[in-house]
């Protein structure tokens, strides 16, 4: 806490200007009323100087946006073999078919679906189940605008 020395007011250590009199730390005196008034067109200016910039940001965005192309993707799985290798011959046929269909292969990655589970063992025999299915995504692209 601390006071001002021009009114006596109690304030919290963050205020730089007294509520009551404007006494102002930071010049040491007391601001008159021209003074506050100049602050706050000086503040006002900034405002709108910030604003007016982001405006310009904005319409700079929408002309670069307006300049590069557009896409569009799709997503296609194929699963693989019950020997875990991938099924490349279902791949080669879905590679083929969106290629002609104008699309490009973007990305292709594997997935690995797993399912655990366990069954009650009765009189010490038991069954359990742990199976995984594994994917290869394909995600495909093409312009839709230049």
């Amino acid at each position: 806490m601390k006071t001002c020395p021009e009114c006596g007011e109690i304030l919290g250590d963050s205020i730089n200007v007294c509520f009551k009199c404007r006494y102002d730390f930071k010049y040491k005196r007391v601001i008159t009323s021209t003074e506050v008034a100049d602050r706050r067109e000086e503040r006002i200016k900034q405002q709108n100087k910030l604003i007016e910039e982001a405006k310009l940001r904005e319409e700079q965005k929408g002309i670069q946006l307006a300049k590069n192309p557009l896409f569009e993707y799709q997503v296609i799985t194929v699963d693989d073999l019950s020997t875990g290798q991938a099924d490349q011959s279902s791949i080669q046929k879905v590679l083929s078919e969106w290629s002609e269909k104008g699309w490009r292969l973007h990305t292709i990655f594997t997935n690995e679906i797993g399912k655990s589970s366990t069954a009650a063992s009765i009189g010490g025999f038991g069954t359990g189940t742990n199976a995984t299915i594994d994917q290869t995504i394909l995600v495909f692209e093409r312009c839709i605008k230049e």
